[in-house]
């Protein structure tokens, strides 16, 4: 079975529906309310394991009950912990989320996540040597994210580098991330001034932008790859960049084009976003397996 670590965040994500967004001063009245675990970093390391890699997670939670829930439910989902820290005398992360009509606003507080340090990561060598592609976001701090893709860069392990949130990247991050996924906003703040073909040119086989309900889109060398997309209704769209992320790393792993990659990671974030909450709607391999879309070439060790 192929390794993926996943290295970043987890968190607890407390979600309001609403058919009104409230502007600024005013109070309104939500739907529902619910709490699902969240976190880009566990949302990924769930979908890929969900999907058929094993997978450790590398992150911190806080000394509090949220966080020993947060442990458990990795555990229950397959996922290695023992790269994970525990912070003393601090908050496990949480995301505060507003939906409105299938689409989200996210507010997030880190808090331990903020405390996963470079130290942390130089402890857990034995985990990333030992990884068939690693996968981090913008949830940890940048330090830790530039520690992470230069250590595996020089160690010839692949790398998806999920730039979310958006923050700028240093020229020497962006040549060492074997992947780089963003998504238009993203795309945006990486490149300013810059239209896709141009840059996507500048990044071959690297750079794939992920264009929500117009799918995806990276150049291959020779042409530019527009991956469609699989429509559907949207509930909640909270999951949608994780689980294609993490479906992303499975494709990779397992040796498969560029291409079919992208159309799984396409595909498995499309049944994802039909149910409510980040993790909650991820699918497992035998439910894509009976999708109607699911290539039989594509095998998973």
């Amino acid at each position: 079975m192929k390794h993926v670590t996943v290295v970043g965040s987890c968190s607890v994500d407390y979600v309001v529906n609403t058919d009104v967004v409230p502007r600024e001063g005013e109070t309104v009245f939500g739907r529902t309310f619910e709490t699902f675990f969240g976190g880009k970093g566990a949302n990924q390391a769930v979908a890929a394991s969900r999907l058929g890699a094993k997978v450790s997670m590398i992150g911190a939670v806080g000394d509090d009950q949220i966080g020993q829930d947060v442990l458990h439910n990795l555990e229950e989902n397959g996922i290695d912990t023992q790269g994970m820290a525990t912070i003393a005398n601090q908050s496990t992360g949480v995301a505060h989320i507003i939906v409105k009509d299938g689409d989200n606003r996210i507010i997030i507080v880190p808090g331990s996540n903020g405390d996963l340090s470079v130290a942390h990561l130089e402890a857990q060598t034995e985990r990333l040597l030992a990884s068939d592609v690693v996968v981090f976001q913008h949830e940890i701090a940048a330090d830790v994210v530039e520690w992470v893709v230069d250590f595996c860069d020089r160690h010839d392990i692949p790398t998806i580098l999920n730039p979310a949130p958006a923050r700028a990247l240093s020229e020497k991050t962006l040549n060492q991330a074997t992947y780089l996924t963003p998504n238009e906003t993203e795309f945006e703040v990486l490149f300013p001034g810059q239209d896709y073909e141009t840059v996507l040119k500048m990044y071959p086989n690297k750079l794939i932008i992920t264009l929500g309900s117009e799918g995806a889109v990276f150049y291959d060398g020779k042409a530019m790859v527009k991956v469609p997309p699989f429509l559907v209704r949207p509930v909640d769209t909270t999951g949608a960049g994780d689980t294609f992320n993490g479906a992303l790393a499975v494709g990779i792993v397992n040796g498969w084009a560029l291409k079919d990659s992208v159309t799984f990671g396409n595909l498995a974030s499309s049944v994802a976003i039909q149910k409510a909450g980040a993790q909650a709607g991820i699918p497992t391999i035998s439910v894509l397996k009976e999708h109607e879309a699911y290539e039989k070439t594509w095998h998973i060790e």
